[in-house]
């Protein structure tokens, strides 16, 4: 099968490109880092240089596909509205039409940060009421502009298949666990947990790209949240990450909502700056280590026939030595 890849140069396309290039696809891997992309092509991933906005160079590689993978996207906490809307719903929007007009299979990478502001946390499906779109409640604009993408994916071309991987981690991660390691060495990392452990579930990026193989071999419409299916305590595996690193765990208490209402303040100063820095401090990040989460996979389960291949504690272990010693 000749598949497209966008987003190759990232952290979850370039394994979903490497992985399915292993497998014998033909795969072309999309992106904007040349030096990366050169990297491909020893995995044998054809590299493609793209501006995503490109609407017509992205048009005529999509035509010569069987399949694409749209994981490309604006993933941050921070940022400017027009920024997430042209990068994750207008991009999107063009993908999904491409591919509906070419007759080829899409595989559009979402997330269940869109649950966020629901008030759920515990085995949440897919069926859960999340709009309107327009709502404050999506509790950044990243979660508000991967909704809205998921409307127009859907509307443009029904067949699609939509996956949501919670906590995308694994070796070569630039965002969860180097972060986290980066506070950790900075000792400014309060500790968040006075009401208990809060558990919650996240994904290897071998199972996101597991659950794409398995989305291009059988084919299902709709949504599919993706985990690693198993809970993890983000608190102990904070301290385990601090004793990999040889730094002392945070101990220092602070309340989480009243950091989440100074998160607030930060983020209200930085707005005003005309070039809008990200703070050094998110209410979306405090919520990330103080409400726990887990989705129902049954659907995924059923319709994808997904399993992990990746347990949670070879995956972390394999994760955190990889930041311990980066």
């Amino acid at each position: 099968m000749r598949v497209l890849v966008t987003g190759a140069t990232g952290f979850l396309g370039g394994v979903v490109a490497r992985e399915l290039a292993a497998s014998g696809h033909e795969v072309v891997g999309v992106g904007r880092d040349a030096v990366r992309g050169s990297a491909l092509g020893e995995a044998g991933v054809r590299f493609a240089a793209l501006e995503l906005r490109d609407a017509a160079g992205l048009t005529g590689l999509i035509a010569g596909a069987d399949a694409v993978v749209h994981s490309a996207a604006r993933s941050t906490l921070w940022g400017r509205w027009a920024d997430f809307y042209a990068d994750n719903v207008e991009v999107s929007a063009a993908v999904a039409r491409a591919c509906a007009g070419a007759g080829v299979r899409l595989v559009h990478i979402s997330t269940p940060s869109v649950y966020n502001a629901t008030g759920l946390t515990h085995n949440i499906p897919e069926s859960t009421p999340l709009g309107p779109p327009q709502s404050p409640h999506f509790d950044s604009l990243y979660a508000r502009s991967k909704y809205l993408a998921e409307l127009e994916v859907q509307a443009a071309y029904p067949e699609a298949t939509l996956l949501r991987p919670r906590g995308i981690y694994g070796p070569g991660d630039t965002s969860i666990l180097p972060r986290l390691a980066l506070a950790l060495r900075a000792g400014r990392l309060p500790r968040l947990d006075g009401r208990g452990e809060v558990h919650t579930e996240l994904t290897h990026v071998r199972n996101v790209s597991e659950a794409v193989r398995l989305a291009l071999l059988r084919p299902a419409p709709g949504l599919f949240n993706i985990t690693d299916g198993v809970t993890i305590p983000i608190w102990a595996t904070l301290d385990r990450l601090a004793d990999a690193l040889a730094v002392p765990r945070p101990t220092r208490q602070a309340n989480p909502r009243v950091l989440e209402a100074v998160a607030r303040v930060l983020e209200g100063v930085y707005a005003l700056h005309p070039r809008r820095p990200e703070p050094p401090l998110t209410a979306s990040g405090v919520r990330l280590l103080t409400r726990g989460m887990t989705l129902d996979l049954t659907r995924a389960r059923q319709r994808l026939g997904y399993a992990p291949v990746v347990h949670p504690d070879q995956g972390l272990e394999e994760a955190i030595g990889a930041v311990a010693h980066a």
